[in-house]
Parts: structure tokens; sequence; C-alpha cells
């Protein structure tokens, strides 16, 4: 496994992930967090972060009609993580923010029209 990032570090790689992302038009960048507790005499535990593309610049084929990945695909996939202490999590959470929400410009709003449920949705809506 790779050692953990330093903070600046995972910040850059973070950006750089999320502008791929975006420039490429799909995929997917998963951000997860865990308590990682390293001694129980402490109050508040380090925080794990870790990032994933999950695996798509993945080369991928076609067989008996449902997507494959190939054994190269695991060399592609993009992963890196970094710990933060407790001491050091207000200001880290506020750079983290930041970088998702300037990451997040390439969304497409979701569509919230409420679509028909066929004839038995039709009927019960006249009702």
């Amino acid at each position: 496994m790779a050692p953990h990032l330093q903070a600046d570090e995972f910040f850059s790689s973070l950006t750089d992930l999320l502008a791929k992302t975006t420039q490429k038009s799909r995929g997917s960048v998963t951000l997860s967090q865990k308590p990682l507790i390293d001694n129980i005499t402490t109050t508040q535990p380090s925080i794990l972060i870790r990032a994933t593309d999950g695996n798509t610049s993945a080369p991928r084929t076609m067989k008996d009609g449902k997507v494959v990945k190939t054994k190269a695909s695991k060399a592609t996939k993009v992963k890196f993580s970094t710990v933060v202490p407790a001491d050091q999590l207000e200001a880290f959470y506020t750079r983290y923010a930041e970088i998702c929400k300037t990451g997040m410009t390439g969304l497409k709003k979701r569509d919230r029209k409420r679509k028909a449920k066929g004839k038995s949705g039709a009927k019960a809506a006249k009702a």
C-alpha cells in the first residue's frame, strides 16, 4: 500500500483528479473518511481521508453482453490518502470543502421534474 500523503500533496492530487474527471466529462471520484483510532487514550481520533477515481480510465471489453475490466485496469486506478490529526481538522476541512466545491462546477444539474408513472399513476392523479 502506498504511504499517506501530506495535506498539501493530498490537496494538489485531489485538485488534479477532479480536473481530469471534469475534462473527460465522464467518470466519478469517490471520497471517503473514517476515524483512525491509533491510541485509545486520545479523546478525538485522527481522520483517514481517501480519494479514488473509481477506475474510470480503465480499458473495458464486452464479453457475453457484459462489461468486463481487463487485468491492465488495476494499474490505472488512482488512489491516495492522508491522515489528519485531530488538532488540524478545522483548517483541513476548510480547504477540503473549497477544493470539493470548485471541483463540482462541471456537474450537471439534476432534473427534478416528475414523470408520469404510466396508466395506473395517471388514473390515480385524476381521481
